[in-house]
């Protein structure tokens, strides 16, 4: 049974229980279903109808069960399954759900976000900063990740390069031939387009981290999409030295639906914790049209 801390004085004016009879029930640790049942048998009409009347009205519920007290809320959550959890957690509002993930701290929200789909994470990040920002602040390991991107061809790769620096196309030739190179941007291009697509991919990862930032930024000129190529854990490197606060802040730009993945593998003990900083109101329609055998389960806190 959940035992809440329900509207005593509510209870007994609106559906005609003596207070002496409650605290009887009280004490016998009865659910609001079996008092009900009791005083059906001794005539009591108005409460023969409660169950009907607390599951079919939302604001009934939420005045008898003291849904704005989120004890309440959270003692009847802890009674649900994961699976019934996780579909409270869509009813959270977007500043909801931040408020319930900061029970975290940063380290574990950064983790936590790298659950999220490419595609939400790339809002993240580019609402905290700009490509070209993110691209210096990240090792040179995930450019190279990104550059090697099933989704990346060579004709893109050659379009990309014509406004990169001739300076850097200078360094990239050095490095893969071993040969100082003042050849002009058009004979650099020129010569590695002849290249087999294994040595223009190689002579590619030769360039100097500069030089793939200003080749990538051109791509996701092009193709602003291409961002999601970027692993997770290469979107949220700039996070790791952000403050909890900023990390939570960066969540403002997401809906409900796209920060759910953050928390689908939880167990049920922590979206509780969360799924508890939902609306009473939402809550109460929530419970009166999808968890009627819940609300029968509660009773009397002692």
């Amino acid at each position: 049974m959940i035992t809440l801390d329900l509207d005593i004085s509510y209870l007994c004016s609106r559906y005609n229980i003596g207070y002496s009879d409650i605290q009887r029930y009280r004490r016998s640790n009865l659910s609001i279903e079996q008092i009900m049942e009791i005083e059906a048998k001794q005539g009591n009409q108005a409460a023969t109808k409660l169950l009907m009347q607390i599951t079919n009205n939302p604001e009934e519920l939420s005045r008898l069960f003291q849904l704005v007290n989120p004890m309440n809320r959270y003692l009847i959550l802890t009674n649900m399954n994961h699976e019934d959890l996780l579909m409270i957690m869509q009813f959270l509002e977007p500043d909801e759900m931040i408020l319930g993930l900061s029970i975290f701290n940063e380290d574990v929200l950064i983790e936590l976000m790298m659950k999220m789909e490419p595609e939400a994470l790339a809002k993240v990040v580019l609402s905290q900063m700009d490509a070209e920002k993110f691209l210096k602040l990240i090792p040179e390991d995930f450019l190279n990740q990104f550059l090697s991107s099933d989704k990346l061809n060579r004709d893109m790769l050659m379009a990309a390069m014509e406004n990169i620096d001739e300076e850097q196309l200078q360094k990239m030739m050095e490095a893969y031939t071993g040969q100082s190179c003042y050849e002009s941007r058009d004979n650099i291009l020129s010569q590695i387009s002849q290249f087999e697509d294994d040595e223009f991919m190689n002579a590619v990862f030769m360039m100097e981290a500069e030089g793939k930032q200003q080749l990538i930024s051109n791509l996701l000129h092009e193709k602003p999409e291409l961002f999601e190529e970027f692993s997770a854990e290469a979107m949220v490197f700039p996070f790791r030295k952000m403050k909890k606060e900023e990390v939570l802040k960066s969540l403002t730009v997401l809906d409900t639906k796209e920060m759910l993945p953050m928390v689908e593998q939880m167990p049920c003990e922590i979206l509780s914790l969360i799924a508890t900083q939902i609306d009473p109101k939402a809550f109460s329609e929530i419970l009166c049209k999808d968890f009627s055998n819940v609300i029968a389960q509660c009773g009397l806190k002692l």
